[in-house]
């Protein structure tokens, strides 16, 4: 079996998100070993440790500085069509990772599909011509939930049947009880991820931890994500005890989890999201998960965490009381936590992907 991998991601994106469910997956993939694996990685940006000897072809090149985006995404699309022409035959597989596909291909298509992000919270319909096309075309479309599935057959006129959900994984770092944490010097709930775009909801986190006066005994600490905050937000931030109970922090794996495992909470108030690979996260460290009751969300944290609703910061409010004043009930949220997280792997993840692989032979 010969699958042509297309990661048009690698030239968009250098860690986390879509990028680190591609290197997962293939590292993963290494395993079977009826896989004769074409790699496209293209003009690329991203940060992972790829091997060569995980390919049987590998095309890769790393973006020059002096690049522009739209120069990076020009050159990336003619080499990612010489590469498949040069191996273009009707037994070969074309998996795209980000919806590009090619025009006179033989062979089966399959297409990873992650959510409605587009369609939902923004006006781009060129996005959604993109994704159209794909989705019509495609023989396989792997949806890595049973939410996004049950979205793209809402909103595109595709038959279900071709929808597999394969969940995404937790990596094993943040299982590591050894691994050694800082206690902290004054307790902190958590916020990982972007808070530029309005369907995180930071806003609501941010002014109900100001409203309810949470500041008071704790530090909210925010990894990852955009470096400035919002200027409506600093402002809002320094108006209280000069906000010094706000702290960002960047980092790798280690560092995060580590974050995760001293943190009172952990907190995802998301209005929408394909997967959410955080809350697994904060649950396979030992951390008390609350999260939205939106979307995939349910979905990912079962009955392993809290569930509010993300428009209300009452309701979340109320569950963040709960989790502080009733230690017994943190302490059974950690363990139904570390269980939960168990259930996601990349390995399996793989395995229910390469069976479908097998039917398109």
């Amino acid at each position: 079996m010969k699958i042509f991998f297309d990661s048009k991601i690698s030239s968009i994106q250098n860690y986390g998100g879509i990028s680190r469910m591609v290197f997962e997956m293939l590292k993963s993939l290494n395993n079977k070993k009826d896989i004769d694996k074409i790699f496209y990685r293209g003009i690329y940006v991203d940060k992972y440790d790829y091997k060569k000897e995980w390919f049987l072809k590998y095309y890769d090149f790393k973006a020059p500085l002096f690049l522009n985006n739209r120069l990076v995404n020009i050159l990336d699309s003619v080499g990612n069509k010489f590469a498949y022409w040069l191996n273009n035959k009707p037994d070969l597989i074309y998996h795209s990772f980000y919806h590009r596909i090619p025009k006179n291909h033989k062979g089966p298509l399959v297409v990873h599909a992650y959510d409605m992000i587009q369609e939902l919270f923004y006006n781009m319909p060129k996005a959604s011509v993109f994704k159209k096309k794909s989705f019509e075309k495609a023989d396989l479309i792997i949806a890595i939930s049973q939410s996004t599935k049950n979205d793209i057959c809402k909103m595109y006129p595709i038959n279900p049947d071709k929808v597999v959900v394969a969940h995404l994984g937790v990596n094993d770092i943040f299982f590591n009880e050894n691994q050694f944490s800082e206690k902290p010097k004054r307790p902190y709930m958590l916020y990982v991820g972007s808070r530029l775009y309005g369907y995180k909801n930071f806003n609501l986190l941010l002014d109900m931890f100001i409203n309810k006066k949470y500041f008071l005994d704790f530090d909210l600490i925010l990894f990852g994500g955009e470096k400035e905050i919002k200027e409506e937000q600093k402002n809002k931030i320094a108006g209280v005890n000069s906000g010094k109970w706000l702290k960002q922090e960047f980092g790798d794996d280690g560092k995060l989890s580590n974050l995760y495992k001293s943190a009172t909470v952990f907190i995802y108030p998301s209005l929408y999201e394909g997967f959410g690979i955080p809350p697994l996260e904060a649950m396979a460290s030992g951390c008390p998960v609350i999260a939205s009751n939106s979307s995939s969300l349910p979905e990912v944290v079962g009955e392993a965490g809290l569930l509010f609703d993300p428009k209300n910061p009452e309701d979340l409010a109320i569950k963040i009381d709960r989790v502080i004043n009733d230690k017994s009930f943190s302490s059974a949220l950690v363990l139904k936590g570390k269980e939960r997280a168990k259930q996601f792997t990349w390995d399996k993840m793989v395995d229910i992907i390469y069976k479908e692989y097998i039917k398109l032979q």
